[in-house]
């Protein structure tokens, strides 16, 4: 007997829909970090040697940061579009499934 193939788009749905919670949490974590991040910008100091030997170092920890965060929703983004179109393309083919099933019972009146 040949393999059967069987999905439940309701959880592919539902697992989209974690994924883009996941993206907007992600999203307002970066922004949240961007605008603290700003607020505290002269904790390393202004005019002295301390500060212009912490802030190259403070500002590129900063820059890393808000990256790897961005970089991260990207990521998370990319598998909620995946798990989108793969469930738009399988809840298609059970749609077509399951017309023609329909189409040939209409005829038959048996299926």
């Amino acid at each position: 007997m040949g393999q059967v193939f069987s999905a439940d788009v309701s959880r592919i749905r539902q697992w989209q829909n974690l994924m883009h919670d996941i993206t907007e949490i992600t999203e307002n974590t970066v922004r949240d970090f961007e605008a603290e991040a700003r607020a505290c910008l002269d904790w390393v100091g202004r005019d002295d040697s301390m500060s212009e030997d912490l802030r190259p170092r403070d500002q590129k920890e900063r820059e890393t940061t808000t990256n790897t965060g961005a970089s991260l929703m990207q990521a998370i983004g990319g598998i909620a579009l995946a798990l989108r179109v793969n469930g738009n393309i399988i809840q298609g083919a059970q749609d077509d499934a399951h017309e023609a099933i329909d189409n040939a019972s209409g005829k038959s009146g048996k299926h």
